[in-house]
């Protein structure tokens, strides 16, 4: 494998003769294709670059369930909450946690049914710190063996991984984790069952197949849907589609890995086997989308003793709060995570939710779809541009 050169990726040759090779694809197709990625990253950087606009108006590209943050329960997120406002503990996240509703209620001024965040919880004394990583987390607890220090540990395979390693590295006696890290390939078995479904390809996320590699997807070409792993760079995007298009004009869809450079097609498998170890796979409940089976995360027997759910059981037994499982009231989270809708859709996107006050939880991260494309302006009409 050569060195990594970033120019390469956004050489505007290379994205010419790619547009134009997906516009020759596409006009061989003579009808509509749907694409979906499943990674937030994947809708930050298309929306960054414009690539939308590099597509012929039959090729459109969706955003899936590709955000932690977006998919994550809002009973986990008010367990945090819960926990947050428990004395004696300090909770830590990622930065975009802290500001996602959960489903608990918050009476105030702002309109619509709003909902309680960590945040909220912080501005009532809770002591809510933001940290980049859950080693971050650890080192909090041991400057503070006074307190119970709890990590709310969100994501998909790639910071899951980081949990594992450290847990099986012993960290401090009064760390524990809340377990909200999801699994994506079940995801992708439950899309094409859904009503209204309509998608022919997917470019397969870059960070998480980095650690599962893309065997584990092989169910989706057995369905007759074309699959790319794709990186995150103009060019990188732009291979992915055509590897799907050229796959369906071709009429034989495949797993065809595209971002060799970074992912293996039988994974990583170091961090795969200390994944194995600490986690085990469960049911979870993905947002206002279904529960699905062995698709989160569940620490193992041996790793009990680090569950913020078995160690604080009284507490949040006893949480008197009353929560929601959907989505607040007139937000359509649950329908642009499924690729049912696009954020102009939503009647709240854009004035009731924004970035500075967001109304649901795809406004808030910034691999959320919502913020995406509000901070990208691509609820705008698309412009197709010529390629020359």
């Amino acid at each position: 494998m050569g060195s990594f050169q970033p120019a390469l990726y956004k050489n505007p040759l290379l994205v010419s003769k790619l547009a134009a090779r997906i516009a020759e694809l596409a006009e061989k197709l003579e009808r509509p294709v749907k694409i979906m990625h499943i990674c937030g990253t994947h809708e930050h950087e298309i929306g960054r670059f414009g690539l939308r606009d590099l597509l012929p108006n039959n090729v459109e590209v969706l955003a899936g369930p590709g955000c932690p943050v977006c998919v994550c329960d809002s009973d986990l997120i008010d367990q945090a909450i819960q926990l947050a406002l428990t004395p004696g503990v300090i909770l830590c996240s990622f930065g975009d946690m802290l500001a996602v509703p959960g489903g608990i209620p918050l009476k105030g001024e702002r309109k619509g049914d709003v909902r309680m965040t960590l945040l909220d919880a912080k501005a009532r004394g809770a002591d809510v710190r933001a940290v980049y990583s859950v080693f971050d987390a650890a080192l909090i607890a041991r400057d503070n063996p006074d307190k119970d220090v709890v990590f709310f540990s969100v994501g998909f395979e790639t910071t899951v991984v980081a949990v594992a390693a450290l847990l099986r590295r012993q960290p401090p006696e009064n760390f524990f984790i809340i377990e909200a890290n999801y699994y994506t390939p079940p995801a992708t078995h439950l899309l094409p069952k859904l009503e209204g479904f309509n998608v022919q390809g997917f470019l397969l996320p870059g960070h998480a197949s980095a650690i599962t590699g893309i065997r584990i997807y092989e169910h989706l070409p057995e369905l007759g849907i074309a699959c790319a792993s794709s990186g995150f760079e103009p060019v990188d995007v732009l291979a992915g589609v055509a590897s799907c298009l050229r796959q369906l004009t071709e009429g034989k869809p495949l797993l065809e890995n595209v971002y060799g450079r970074v992912i293996q097609f039988e994974g990583n498998q170091k961090a795969l086997k200390e994944l194995d170890e600490v986690f085990e796979l469960t049911r979870m409940r993905w947002r206002g989308i279904a529960d699905i089976p062995a698709s989160g995360y569940k620490l193992r027997e041996a790793y009990q003793s680090f569950s913020a759910a078995k160690k604080f059981n009284a507490v949040l037994a006893n949480s008197v709060e009353k929560s929601v499982h959907e989505h607040p009231k007139g937000c359509r989270c649950a329908d642009i995570t499924l690729g049912l809708a696009k954020p102009s859709d939503c009647p709240v996107f854009g004035n009731l939710c924004t970035p500075d006050n967001p109304y649901g939880p795809c406004m808030v991260s910034h691999e959320g779809t919502c913020r995406a494309w509000y901070s990208y302006g691509m609820s705008q009409n698309h412009i197709e541009i010529e390629v020359v």
